[in-house]
């Protein structure tokens, strides 16, 4: 559910979806898996957040060319 919803974010949400070229930077794409997580169980909200938050770490650490990433190969 959480990814389907960043996708739809990702076309759809009026603060933080993609640039007209398709484009989208950190802070919005760290906003859409943030504002994704909000519908989640309290149980799995802290987990959600730190993998999201990982993940977008993940993303930057490749665009800085520190290290490879699957998402960007």
């Amino acid at each position: 559910m959480l990814m389907s919803t960043v996708v739809k974010d990702f076309y759809k949400d009026k603060s933080f979806c993609r640039d007209n070229d398709g484009n989208i930077n950190l802070w919005k794409l760290h906003n859409l898996f943030t504002g994704a997580n909000k519908s989640s169980y309290i149980d799995s909200f802290l987990e959600r957040s730190v993998g999201a938050h990982n993940f977008v770490e993940q993303i930057r650490s490749g665009l800085e060319g520190r290290s490879s990433n699957w998402y960007l190969n």
